[in-house]
């Protein structure tokens, strides 16, 4: 025996080891061999009345020492209740052969396997394998009294015998199944679901069938931890969705996780979106509707993805109620005022300066300020000289600004506009490159590259009037591409980028098209025809009128889209365009008529 073997130092302990060297040879088939041999040498020595013990303990078969009842003759009732103690008694462990029979194969192997372990391996299986705070091996060794050289032996040769049963069954298979179908990353019990042998529980060690093929190692390799499966690890399925969604964020750091986002398509990632997002903030990301922030590490980076996001202007207390850092009103609002990305578009709501709306200007403070300390009004000449003495903004510039929301200027006098002059009244019948068509308003443009990069639009003031928005107010267009937001906080309306059309579309810079504003409040983009030449086509192209055969039909459809009547003259329908600014269809009408 090697030193660093344990020594059997009492009869209770060789007791012990015989039967479980005895139940393991049972279980395995070897019931009618014998189990132990007296040496040759104290046969040799041993005198004739002794010859009869050793040929009955040579000739004992492994069935009669396997039951502990046939110890009962030359064991004391102590030392029998001492082998109680030591034996293997599993209360979870099935309780007869037909309750092991009804599972899965593999567990009635790995039953098999264990039911052959003494109580040494089983608190090495337990303790270092399946223990969520593992014992050392120098712990093991001084609790069995054997070295941590031979407790590292016995467990390897555990994790071969285990090994070597799961191997052998379609674990693997299946797990190569569950990662194909549903991809490396899953709820655990979206695992457990497709794969409940993962569930299992295996005997003698009461633990999960996943939990020892996990510590195995069989592949393919994978890990469950605080409610999710992935492949080959946890730490690994974060880093291969960091690296993915960084490669995808745009310039504010934030990435679409909806069903069109290319990496939302890949076999790496479970395809419901709902998952995606609870994964996303398992991995520490902050998730806002369809979008997952990547990089958004400072103050103003959050607040530039956030209205990003949102895609419309936020107050102060917006952008800070969402900051999952919850960092102070203050903070963000001096954070916002160095970022060059984010502009104050009105008095208490902030936006991107890519979207193209006018910043809340110093000239417009000023003249609120005057007018507060004047008691509300203040003579315009005055206001001018001082303010432009002040800040050297040009007088132009501020006889606009006191004569737009929220201010009015009449008869030399500024003062705050109330509830009347906060609306627009325009005729949209009289605004430009506008036109009444079935239920909708349409508007013409010219496809822009800032357009294309998510810059915001100008509209004219008679949308505002169509829309029902008021100064400082906003209005939200369901659209086929989400929705689409119009703001008035200048001295003109504002569209909310249009970005997201071009792809959904294929839409272009240089492209002309109508911007289509509904009754029903939908907004729409619709592509106009390429111009040819030929002045009725022409002509519909640039109102969106219905292309007829005849002059008479395409005039009449004309003049009914700008507010005519629909026998108008032609020249009745050129006067009208030539006062709306559209020159371009005035000229092709004329050329009808020549």
């Amino acid at each position: 025996m090697s030193d660093d073997a344990m020594t059997i130092t009492n009869f209770n302990d060789f007791c012990a080891d015989l039967i479980n060297v005895a139940q393991w040879a049972k279980s395995n088939g070897f019931g009618g061999t014998p189990l132990v041999s007296i040496s040759g040498d104290i046969v040799k020595r041993a005198p004739q009345e002794i010859w009869e013990a050793i040929a009955r303990i040579n000739g004992a078969q492994v069935n009669v020492i396997a039951d502990p009842d046939d110890y009962s003759n030359f064991l004391s009732e102590e030392d029998l209740d001492a082998l109680d103690d030591l034996s293997v008694d599993d209360p979870d462990a099935p309780d007869d052969d037909s309750e092991i029979d009804d599972r899965p194969e593999v567990i009635r192997s790995l039953y098999t396997l264990l039911c052959s372990y003494d109580q040494r391996r089983l608190d090495i299986l337990s303790s270092r394998m399946l223990s969520n705070d593992p014992k050392t091996l120098d712990e093991i060794g001084k609790e069995q009294g054997v070295t941590r050289e031979r407790v590292r032996q016995i467990e390897k040769e555990i994790k071969t015998q285990l090994t070597t049963v799961i191997n052998e069954s379609d674990v693997s298979g299946q797990l190569r199944d569950l990662f194909r179908h549903e991809g490396d990353i899953l709820p655990q019990s979206a695992a457990f679901r497709h794969m409940p042998l993962l569930g299992e529980s295996v005997p003698i060690v009461n633990a999960p069938l996943w939990r020892l093929v996990q510590e195995l190692e069989i592949k393919p390799r994978f890990e469950i931890a605080d409610g999710w499966m992935a492949a080959p690890s946890i730490a690994d399925a974060k880093r291969f969705v960091n690296e993915t969604l960084s490669a995808d964020a745009n310039g504010f750091g934030v990435v679409r996780i909806g069903g069109t986002a290319s990496h939302a398509k890949t076999d790496q990632i479970d395809d419901s979106a709902r998952n995606l997002q609870l994964w996303l903030q398992y991995c520490g990301l902050i998730v806002v509707d369809d979008f997952a922030f990547v990089s958004c590490r400072s103050v103003e980076d959050f607040a530039a993805a956030l209205l990003y996001v949102k895609d419309r202007p936020l107050t102060l207390d917006e952008l800070s109620s969402a900051d999952p850092k919850r960092r102070s009103m203050t903070s963000m609002r001096n954070a916002m005022a160095r970022d060059e990305r984010i502009i104050r578009v009105s008095k208490d709501k902030y936006g991107l300066a890519i979207w193209g709306m006018p910043e809340y200007s110093s000239i417009r403070g000023e003249i609120q300020r005057i007018l507060d300390r004047n008691g509300g009004s203040a003579d315009l000449d005055q206001l001018v000289r001082e303010i432009a003495g002040r800040s050297g903004a040009s007088e132009r510039s501020i006889i606009s600004y006191a004569a737009f929301p929220p201010f009015h200027t009449a008869r030399g006098v500024v003062t705050v506009a109330d509830a009347d002059q906060l609306k627009a009244d325009n005729d949209p019948y009289e605004a430009p490159r506008l036109f009444r068509r079935n239920d909708a308003w349409m508007l013409r443009t010219t496809l822009t590259k800032e357009h294309e990069r998510g810059s915001g639009s100008v509209l004219p003031l008679a949308l505002a009037n169509v829309l029902g928005i008021e100064f400082s107010g906003e209005r939200e267009l369901q659209s086929p591409a989400g929705v689409q937001h119009v703001y008035w906080n200048g001295m003109s309306p504002n569209l909310g980028t249009i970005k997201r059309f071009f792809g959904q579309y294929g839409l272009a810079a240089g492209m002309m098209a109508f911007l289509r504003f509904g009754d029903d409040g939908t907004f729409d983009i619709v592509p106009a025809p390429s111009l040819n030449g030929d002045p009725l086509h022409d002509i519909a192209a640039l109102s969106g009128v219905e292309e007829t055969d005849g002059p008479t039909a395409v005039i009449s459809a004309l003049a009914q889209s700008i507010g005519l009547p629909a026998d108008s003259t032609a020249g009745d329908v050129t006067t009208r365009l030539r006062k709306r600014d559209d020159d371009d269809l005035a000229d092709l009408v004329d050329s009808l008529a020549e």
